[in-house]
């Protein structure tokens, strides 16, 4: 992964960091569409699409871009073991392999806070589509990294679906609390 905790991605194109930039890039453009979407009477929804897009790229961009630059490929390899690499991590406590451990789950909670904000349905409908979906995308990930010469581990689907899972719980709780107010106010118009 490349994330230290509490510090931006290091993002390096062609020997610049331009993890600062797409971050700005990535709040400006959520950002706009919020205020695109407040125009139309739609400004969460706007504002969540954008998200998801912005997330989908930074996601391939952290996970595949030395997959998609690197000519070289390595062997191929497939770690099965589930909690292995994770109980490695929480052993060994190094830099790395804490990083690996907390930018695998927080990668993904802004994937499971868009998705389980998109989906429409109660709480655990957007659980549920914010959880898969991140599992799926990070098991198509791990293919990939396979194919390209990387090792595919199934800690790193887990702990995807961590993170999207945390996102899905964030929104659908969020999306609850929100209405029983939009409740609340229908019903304060209709008596007025």
């Amino acid at each position: 992964m490349g994330v230290i905790p509490g510090t931006l991605p290091r993002v390096v194109v062609d020997g610049v960091d331009v993890g600062a930039p797409l971050l700005a890039l990535g709040a400006l453009t959520v950002v706009l569409a919020f205020a695109i979407g407040l125009a139309r009477g739609r400004g969460v929804r706007y504002a969540l699409w954008a998200g998801l897009v912005f997330t989908l790229a930074i996601i391939g961009l952290v996970t595949l871009g030395s997959v998609l630059t690197d000519s070289t490929g390595g062997a191929p390899g497939v770690n099965l073991v589930p909690f292995q690499e994770i109980q490695r991590g929480l052993d060994h406590r190094s830099g790395v392999a804490w990083a690996n451990l907390v930018g695998n789950v927080l990668l993904f909670v802004p994937l499971g806070l868009a998705v389980g904000g998109l989906v429409r349905g109660g709480f655990w409908a957007r659980l549920v589509a914010a959880t898969a979906t991140g599992v799926v995308l990070s098991a198509a990930i791990e293919l990939v990294q396979y194919t390209g010469g990387r090792v595919a581990d199934i800690d790193d689907i887990i702990l995807n679906g961590l993170g999207a899972l945390v996102g899905g719980v964030v929104a659908a709780t969020a999306a609850a609390l929100a209405r029983p107010g939009a409740r609340a106010r229908s019903s304060e118009v209709d008596s007025a």
